[in-house]
């Protein structure tokens, strides 16, 4: 990698988000390989907020391994023409079929107004500064395109699971600053974001068996190997979690919220 992307990486300090996805985004990304459809609902509502049009050219901000690209391409959509992420060990370990740039969020490095939508799941409440962020997703927008943002709503039961059990059972810890509906759209409205939309849903993840759910929430979180089974699930029936024929549902509540560029 050369260039002002890898300047920007190299020069960079050590953040909260490249700490935890540097150690354990190879676990994050083998998760949703094995289990491609179990985030699939929250990856249909943020993509929802962003009104793709046909032959979308569109960024997924902290994409990780890609995966919200392989879930539009998925569900018939145009996969994301780039994807940023803070981690390069967690792009690396990830999908490589969009092309990928390593930097933070709050200065994505693309000119302003090139995409037709711009996306953030699930890392905002890993942010510095996140007004910052809603700023730079705005920005590189095209006028009339929509940034969305989604994550775990603030006083859930998974906000609790990832401050708590999870905080406790993984290395690095789990630190998340959840907001609230209003909070996100506020972070919108303040950088200039026009036409706002808004929706908190449960997005339950649904596996099928213990079994499953278990190994998913294992990789998926990094838990120490040392965990064990029976406080993994002692700890996602806490949070909601219940077993039945169709297979293992763990409660996800989480806040959508999206603006278009004026």
């Amino acid at each position: 990698m050369t260039g002002p992307v890898a300047r920007d990486y190299a020069a960079a300090r050590l953040f909260e988000y490249q700490t935890l996805f540097d150690a354990r985004g190879d676990l994050y990304n083998r998760a949703n390989d094995l289990y491609p459809e179990v985030r699939a609902l929250e990856a249909r509502t943020i993509l929802r907020h962003l009104d793709l049009p046909p032959r979308a050219r569109w960024l997924d901000v902290y994409a990780g391994g890609g995966y919200l690209s392989r879930r539009a391409a998925a569900e018939g959509l145009p996969p994301a023409a780039a994807t940023c992420d803070g981690s390069l060990p967690f792009v690396r370990t990830g999908d490589r079929s969009a092309r990928a740039c390593v930097s933070r969020g709050q200065v994505l490095p693309f000119e302003t107004g090139r995409f037709d939508g711009v996306a953030c799941l699930a890392a905002l409440h890993h942010a510095e500064d996140p007004a910052a962020l809603a700023a730079e997703l705005l920005r590189v927008a095209k006028r009339g395109a929509r940034a969305a943002i989604g994550d775990v709503a603030e006083g859930s039961a998974a906000a609790e699971f990832l401050n708590g059990f999870v905080h406790r059972h993984t290395a690095d810890g789990h630190r998340g600053r959840f907001r609230a509906l209003e909070a996100l759209e506020d972070l919108l409205a303040g950088a200039g974001g026009v036409r706002p939309r808004g929706d908190r849903t449960d997005v339950a993840w649904t596996l099928p068996s213990r079994a499953a759910a278990l190994d998913f929430c294992c990789h998926l979180f990094g838990l120490a190997p040392e965990t064990r089974d029976r406080e993994i699930e002692a700890a996602l029936r806490d949070a909601g979690a219940s077993e039945d024929a169709t297979g293992f549902r763990i409660p996800w509540s989480m806040c959508f919220a999206s603006a278009a560029r004026a």
